[in-house]
């Protein structure tokens, strides 16, 4: 919580609605999660200026409202890309381990050839 005499945090998560779209008589409401970083220093003085400053900020789509008449609903919203880029990860990272093994074992060969 930010109050007077307390700093503010630099990383901050929220949950954000944003603003209605109204189409064939439903109410839309974009619902995304924002993750954002920033940090800031300065220096001012006799002779001196400086400063430094960092930051980030991440947005990600998490939900629709749907707000009609008989009721509302949420409709999650599935990051086909995220899943991807796992995949990807997980992929390289197996084949690294893989080939970081056979040229392990080709190098133990080797040397163990060399010794008899």
């Amino acid at each position: 919580m930010e109050g007077q005499g307390s700093r503010p945090r630099a990383l901050r998560i929220k949950t954000v609605r944003g603003d209605p779209y109204y189409i064939d008589g439903r109410e839309l409401i974009p619902v995304v999660r924002v993750v954002s970083f920033g940090k800031a220093r300065g220096t001012v003085g006799t002779g001196q200026v400086g400063g430094r400053a960092a930051g980030f900020v991440w947005i990600k789509p998490v939900a629709v409202l749907e707000v009609t008449p008989t009721g509302e609903r949420c409709i999650a919203v599935q990051d086909g890309t995220a899943a991807a880029m796992r995949g990807m990860l997980a992929a390289t990272i197996s084949m690294t381990l893989l080939f970081t093994a056979i040229r392990w074992l080709a190098r133990r060969k080797r040397k163990i050839g060399r010794v008899g």
